[in-house]
């Protein structure tokens, strides 16, 4: 493992996809949470939640090396294939590229974006597509899509990626309920491919991701928390209770397991 600040791929021979030890995120050398340590197994669903500002895109940016750590490390299984499913309104919306180009990229990855597309990558993105209800978005452009369309087409990009594990900040961010369904559908598709990618999923909807989730992360900035645990404890932790008492409900057995007051 790595013991200093760094990002690294095939350390981890066996085990977790991703690993992160004593890692600490920040900017300027200046960390903005305490230490965090995870491994992201196969097939796992991880829903990381938190208040704004808490951290999370910060967490997510570091574990894909989009940011360096300001300690700790990173490693990444060998030969890992990686989604990243960012925000639809990172998009750059002035870009010039049509919907199938785009999807296209995600599945030719990183150094190959202006290579020559091979006919099974393009069945390929088709096939996504389709899978994403986003078919008939092929030939438009990116930029003129509306927010709830470029989500399904990140979510198409992914599926076509064939990844591993897929990244996921805030995926249902400002869509519509029937929408919001729609994309947590895909992320259960998302799961079934390669024998069981493993997902990360940085969300608002805090009920929803722990009932489908199997960890849970909590990160709270104003209060240095970085609590990882799995969904269904996450309900009685004091942090999590701290942070979200008044809006989400103890979990249904927790009266039981503690007995008559």
């Amino acid at each position: 493992m790595v013991e200093k600040a760094g990002y690294g791929a095939g350390v981890v021979e066996t085990g977790p996809l991703i690993r992160a030890q004593a890692l600490q995120v920040g900017y300027g050398g200046d960390a903005l949470l305490p230490p965090i340590s995870v491994d992201i197994g196969r097939g796992e669903l991880w829903a990381v939640i938190g208040p704004n500002g808490a951290g999370k895109s910060t967490f997510v940016r570091t574990l894909l090396g989009l940011e360096r750590p300001v300690a700790g490390g990173v490693t990444l299984a060998p030969a890992l294939r990686l989604a990243y499913v960012p925000q639809a309104g990172a998009l750059d919306a002035i870009f010039p590229v049509s919907v199938r180009d785009f999807v296209l990229m995600g599945r030719q990855g990183p150094g190959n974006v202006f290579g020559r597309a091979k006919a099974a990558d393009r069945e390929a993105a088709a096939a996504a597509l389709a899978e994403a209800g986003a078919a008939e978005l092929a030939r438009r452009q990116l930029r003129d899509l509306s927010g709830g369309q470029r989500q399904r087409v990140l979510m198409a990009r992914a599926l076509a990626r064939d990844a591993d594990i897929v990244v996921l900040d805030e995926p249902t961010n400002a869509l519509d309920l029937a929408a919001e369904r729609d994309v947590l559908a895909l992320i259960e598709k998302l799961r079934a491919r390669r024998g069981g990618a493993a997902v990360l999923m940085v969300t608002h909807l805090v009920e929803d991701a722990l009932e489908r989730a199997d960890r849970a992360l909590l990160l709270d900035r104003d209060h240095q928390v970085a609590l990882a645990t799995s969904a269904a404890a996450m309900h009685d932790a004091p942090e999590f209770q701290h942070v979200y008492a008044r809006f989400v409900a103890r979990h249904p057995h927790a009266e039981e397991r503690e007995g008559p007051r």
